[in-house]
Order: C-alpha cells, then sequence, then structure tokens
C-alpha cells in the first residue's frame, strides 16, 4: 500500500522558481522528501489516537522512498514484509480501506495443513491470553504446530518420541476439533466441540484458544490515513520547498 506525495509546479512561486534555474529540481527533490518525512512522523500521532495500545512493529511500519531530481515523486509507504507474523502493511490496509480481512499467514498455515478450510478464519477464544496491545503473544503459534506436530494431511501425526514424551506429561495441551458433523480423519475423530483449536489445563478443563468462523471479519474503516497524509502535504509542502529553496539561495558562489 502506497500513496504518492506529488506537487504540481504550478504551484510554486514563479520568481522563486526562476531564481532558483537548474538547481529547482533539486531544490523540489528535497522538498518532497522532507515532507513525505513529515507524513512519516505524523502516521505514529494518528496511530496512537485510532488505536488501542499500538506495538512498535504498528508505530513504525511507515516508510518513505525519497523522490529524486530526475523523479521528483516521494513516497510513503507501509512495511509488506515481516519475517514472522502478518506484515503491517496488510493489516494496516484494512484498517484504512475497511472490508474484509485477508488470511494471515497464520491461517493459511492451518489452511495448508489441512486443519482449517479454505472458507474459514481463526478469531481467538477465550481460552486465549492476549497481550497488553491486544494481540496474540509471540510464541503461541510456534507452540500450538510443535505440540500438534501436524502433518501433510493435518491430522495431528505424532513421531514416536512426541509419543513417549506425551505418555511420561499426560495428555496434551492443544488439540483440534474437527466439529461433530466432520469425516473421520484417520484416528482423529468428530467432536461435539465447535471447529477450532482447543487447550487442556492440568486440571483436565478445556478451552478454545482458537475458533474457525465461516467468513472472514469486518472491519471499519476506522484510520483515515490517506486523507491526513493529503492535508499534511498541502499544508507542509510549500513550507518545505521554501526553505529548501532558501538554503540554496544562501550558498556563496550563487
Amino acid at each position: 500500500m502506497r500513496i504518492s506525495v506529488d506537487y504540481n509546479r504550478r504551484e510554486f512561486e514563479q520568481q522563486l522558481a526562476r531564481d532558483l534555474g537548474r538547481d529547482l529540481p533539486f531544490a523540489l527533490a528535497r522538498a518532497l522528501t522532507w515532507t513525505a518525512k513529515d507524513v512519516q512522523k505524523n502516521s505514529k500521532k494518528w496511530m496512537r489516537r485510532d488505536f488501542d495500545r499500538p506495538t512498535r512493529w504498528t508505530l513504525n511500519a511507515a516508510r518513505v522512498k525519497p523522490a529524486k531530481k530526475r523523479d521528483l515523486v516521494a513516497e510513503v509507504y507501509f512495511k509488506d514484509f515481516a519475517p514472522k507474523g502478518t506484515p503491517a502493511g496488510k493489516y494496516l490496509l484494512t484498517q484504512i480501506r475497511g472490508g474484509r480481512r485477508p488470511h494471515t499467514r497464520w491461517e493459511r498455515r492451518l489452511i495448508h495443513a489441512g486443519v482449517m478450510k479454505a472458507s474459514e478464519y481463526a478469531m481467538p477464544g477465550k481460552g486465549l491470553k492476549l497481550d497488553r496491545h491486544g494481540n496474540v503473544p509471540r510464541g503461541v503459534y510456534a507452540k500450538i504446530l510443535a505440540q500438534l506436530q501436524l502433518g501433510g494431511s493435518g491430522i495431528g501425526n505424532k513421531s514416536e518420541r512426541s509419543k513417549s514424551a506425551r505418555g511420561r506429561r499426560g495428555a496434551m495441551r492443544y488439540f483440534v476439533s474437527y466439529g461433530k458433523d466432520a469425516p473421520r480423519l484417520g484416528s482423529v475423530r468428530p467432536t461435539n466441540l465447535p471447529r477450532g483449536i482447543w487447550q487442556r489445563d492440568r486440571r483436565g478443563q478445556i478451552s478454545p484458544v482458537f475458533v474457525f468462523v465461516p467468513r472472514a471479519p469486518d472491519y471499519p474503516d476506522i484510520f483515515d490515513w490517506k486523507r491526513w497524509s493529503q492535508e499534511t502535504v498541502r499544508a507542509r509542502l510549500p513550507i518545505n520547498f521554501r526553505r529548501s529553496a532558501a538554503m540554496i539561495m544562501r550558498k556563496p558562489n550563487r
């Protein structure tokens, strides 16, 4: 997701543009880049205002591609890659545009393993304790996958080593419920529990960690980032251009 920060030269002060001469493209490129950085800086303020306890990863998601003399366009964009989890550009796009969110990397992993249908989405259950930012704590996904030992069929295949370890520890903490109407998958039988991933605590009580729902969650467009960015550009670009031009005009060799 990107928003271009561009500017029409006709809006510049004509006399100042003539005074700059061949230095005009450089002055423009620098002003555009400074303005893009203003948008980047303000993005943190907007996020803190509209989001509930945003993480540092979210607050630092905005990036700037500087303008050049031969390419007078500066870009402000959100990171679209993450080594683990969902890239900020994807989940922020849902907050900006609204609508249904796409599958997360975690959900795609469950679908690929055969645990979840391609039409389903995994929503946090009451047995999942979220962190102080309201997100799934780091390591939970890996722990679930490790304990379930998901095979290619997604039916919870275990190695001999994991079976013996299970015998020493008692019942596995996490397990998958395929729903009472699900067909038998290998050694896994359907249950009366709703479809999802469940946990069993030391006392034997069970609670849902992730519940599989049949449709994507709908999100409102609560983060009007594009409009605020455009307002920032209109307010800051003339100021930044005059500042950039003044720096050039002050050079003694002009």
